[in-house]
């Protein structure tokens, strides 16, 4: 073959493959628009995905309106046009949720399942010099969240922990405070201490860096360490069991030092 019919013969080879391309790319696209315009049909445009219920679980203090206006979400919406993910990170910004799991239950319905922040303790901030608290009082949860009560509230019965600035205690935020932690730290520990009994934890004072003071049954005071709790309720003990050794009620006990530890007795 002359080297003219080998480059027509190559030309023809050459074309062919470029139409057989073109053609499956035109079939591929048309397939592709077609299958769009079905899935809108059949899924997107459906009427039987249409939200129509919101069910939220557990029962939580946070009411069902807040959620769903939360949530950014409304009835009549396409269920399976909703991002899951942002109606969660919209629901978790509500200073009360601690945890958010978002899904859809077909053909119309929105799961929502809430976890709501529970409160350990209540917060009385000092006011900043010359100025007033428009909110007196605060809830704070086992992670440090700091939750303002709603208003008109007739406020949980919880230990209450005085001594932190207002300036420190900001709504929906978690505390950045190293003593008011250890105050929380003290109050999932201290029930479960040996010298529990020895303790009034009703109110913790914050007395300032690295310390805070809880009292005792008999209006003595206990000043800790806010870090080595642990360390310290084993050091009160030993107190606790020589004073009862001795048929004596201890009245202050100062835990700072690392040695030589004050003790007084009321008898």
């Amino acid at each position: 073959m002359s080297d003219k019919g080998s480059a027509r013969a190559i030309s023809r080879h050459v074309g062919a493959l470029l139409l057989v391309g073109v053609s499956l790319a035109m079939v591929a696209m048309a397939t592709s628009v077609g299958m769009d315009v079905i899935l809108g049909t059949l899924l997107y445009q459906n009427p039987d995905f249409t939200l129509r219920r919101f069910q939220i679980e557990p029962q939580n203090k946070i009411g069902k309106g807040e959620l769903v206006m939360a949530s950014g979400v409304k009835i009549g919406q396409n269920l399976l046009r909703l991002s899951l993910d942002e109606v969660q990170e919209s629901i978790q910004r509500l200073p009360n949720v601690a945890s958010v799991r978002v899904e859809r239950h077909l053909p119309d319905t929105l799961f929502l399942f809430v976890e709501e922040r529970r409160p350990v303790a209540l917060l009385c901030p000092t006011p900043s010099a010359g100025t007033q608290l428009a909110q007196p009082m605060y809830y704070i949860d086992a992670r440090g969240f700091i939750l303002k009560p709603k208003p008109g509230e007739k406020l949980m019965s919880l230990p209450m922990i005085r001594g932190i600035s207002s300036d420190e205690v900001v709504e929906g935020e978690r505390t950045n405070n190293a003593d008011l932690r250890a105050a929380l730290v003290f109050l999932r520990e201290a029930p479960l201490a040996p010298v529990r009994d020895g303790l009034d934890c009703s109110t913790l004072l914050l007395e300032g860096p690295g310390r805070f003071q809880v009292a005792t049954p008999h209006g003595g005071k206990i000043r800790f360490r806010s870090s080595y709790l642990l360390e310290q309720f084993d050091r009160l003990s030993v107190i606790f069991d020589y004073a009862e050794s001795k048929g004596r009620i201890v009245n202050t006990v100062d835990l700072t030092p690392e040695r030589n530890v004050p003790v007084t007795f009321l008898n």
